[in-house]
């Protein structure tokens, strides 16, 4: 049975209701139910919708690689809870925030610690915008200033980290993706995930223009404001400030960097080890840089994530436990609310695999049929930029980067290898325009997240800094917006004709330092 544009509605219903109720579980629930409906065969008894439906999420869930990244988030959300919970990582951040000397110093160190925060975008805002405030106060940074900080580096860094809460979900997606448009390898969707790192332009330049910002300190439009206002306020005493011991100090950094290190080696060692098992030894003909990637793109990623996520809170229990001396209780109970963090993120990819399952079905087949309908009116060059625009939209009415990603990432990696093999007659999963729209779709939901005011870690940044809510919004926009366009004009655009990403990092840097020269000047002259 040929659906047309019937195959449209499950993903349809799912962004329409998602952005009129700015929410996300139950329009992805009622999208997968619209497409049990339609894949019911006519004539069935009334309750084969039901079964169909159930059927999908059953199936969505229960598949190996599947419950492989359940497992993996589950694993590094309970490290980030234990690392929250036993706070010597609280105690590093506070101990090097003493020894800046300098305003722009101190707003280097703020962006460098939500940089090696990379892990999660939850605890990355708890932990700086928590223990940065009195850094902030001490050089006269306006709580705005710490906000946008936090903010502007959490998602964007754990969505380009490999270990993140972040990359299985990314991986499962993208495998999806694929699957649906016929690349069933397994080791597939780790590829494209690891591909497109380059092209997730608005994350890559959001960071660049936080440290522009914290090293020229300059500002522009609100933030200026709040920063001239913060430097007309009196500096508090800050004498009485309480600081863990000398000795706590000296080794904290033993049950925080290391772990992460050994969650960082352990999925590289399980990797190289798997890789190497399916590809031998070096033929001769081959080059060292091409045998290593072999090695690690033929690796199981699935169960590198899961060892690597195992290791990293084992040896976090264990630092806290032998080093900084934390209660048994508290650490398992960080241990459960970390891993508790992870399931409403788990609840939309669960219902995000079975709609991405019956989109990608050979019935509905909704990747192939907008291909078809948008390859005579739509140039593939221009697909990037519009899923840009399309996930920012959505992730700004949402408020969610998750369910944005959830919906859009399959199906716009099955449409950009269809309409690339319609316009070229190949669709190659590591062509330019594959990469550049995969990572479109990260970057929108970024971006979108970056903008919206009801996006959860937009809250949680305001919070933790102790900044009113809609001043943070107000401050933070301008600098979203200025780096959204600049992505798409050096970023979207030319990587879809084949300019090297690189290229457009580079360009896109300087046009954010020149902008920022041009519109901005020291709050404090």
């Amino acid at each position: 049975m040929q659906y047309g544009y019937l195959s449209l509605l499950p993903p349809l219903v799912a962004i329409v209701l998602a952005i009129a109720t700015r929410r996300v579980l139950l329009p992805l629930g009622l999208g997968v139910a619209v497409g049990a409906y339609l894949l019911t065969e006519p004539g069935a008894p009334w309750w084969s919708p039901l079964l169909g439906f159930g059927t999908a999420i059953y199936e969505s869930i229960f598949a190996t690689d599947h419950l492989q990244a359940f497992a993996f988030s589950l694993l590094l959300g309970a490290m980030v809870g234990v690392l929250e919970a036993g706070g010597a990582m609280e105690a590093l951040v506070a101990s090097l925030a003493r020894r800046i000397k300098t305003r722009r110093g101190a707003q280097t160190m703020i962006a460098g610690s939500g940089l090696a925060i990379f892990f999660d975008d939850y605890a990355n805002t708890l932990l700086v915008g928590g223990t940065m405030r009195s850094t902030a106060d001490r050089y006269g940074i306006s709580r705005s200033k710490l906000a946008y900080l936090v903010d502007s580096t959490a998602a964007p860094v754990a969505g380009l980290s490999v270990i993140s809460t972040w990359a299985a979900t990314e991986v499962t997606y993208m495998a999806d993706g694929l699957r649906s448009a016929g690349v069933t390898e397994p080791s597939a969707g780790f590829e494209l995930f690891l591909r497109s790192i380059p092209y997730r332009f608005y994350p890559c330049l959001a960071l660049v223009m936080v440290f522009l910002v914290a090293r020229s300190g300059r500002d522009f439009g609100p933030m200026k404001t709040a920063e001239q206002q913060r430097a007309g306020e009196p500096q508090p005493d800050l004498s009485a400030e309480s600081e863990a011991t000398a000795e706590q100090q000296k080794w904290a950094w033993l049950p925080t960097i290391v772990p992460v290190l050994v969650c960082i080696a352990a999925v590289n060692i399980v990797l190289v080890v798997t890789g190497y098992r399916e590809i031998g030894v070096k033929d001769p003909a081959v080059s060292w840089w091409r045998y290593v990637g072999l090695v690690i793109g033929n690796g199981q990623s699935y169960l590198a994530l899961i060892v690597g996520g195992a290791a990293g809170w084992i040896s976090t229990l264990l630092g806290h436990r032998l080093v900084w001396r934390s209660p048994v209780n508290a650490l398992a109970k960080g241990s459960l609310q970390g891993a508790l963090q992870m399931l409403p993120a788990l609840s939309i990819l669960w219902l995000a695999w079975a709609l991405s399952a019956q989109t990608g079905s050979e019935a509905l087949d909704t990747g192939g049929y907008l291909a078809s309908m948008l390859s005579d009116s739509l140039d593939v060059r221009l697909l990037p930029t519009l899923v840009f625009l399309i996930a920012g939209m959505m992730a700004f009415s949402t408020g969610t980067s998750w369910g944005t990603m959830a919906i859009l990432t399959p199906l716009s990696v099955t449409l950009a290898l269809d309409m690339d093999a319609a316009a070229s007659g190949i669709g190659d999963p590591a062509g330019a325009i594959c990469l550049a729209t995969c990572g479109s779709v990260l970057a929108g939901a970024i971006f979108g997240d970056h903008c919206s005011p009801i996006s959860d870690t937009t809250v949680l940044s305001s919070r933790a800094s102790g900044c009113d809510h809609v001043q943070h919004v107000r401050t933070q926009m301008p600098y979203a917006l200025v780096v959204a366009v600049v992505c798409v004009l050096v970023g979207c655009l030319p990587a879809a004709v084949g300019v090297a990403p690189w290229i457009s990092l580079i360009a896109g840097s300087g046009i954010l330092w020149a902008i920022l020269r041009w519109l901005s000047r020291d709050a404090r002259t």
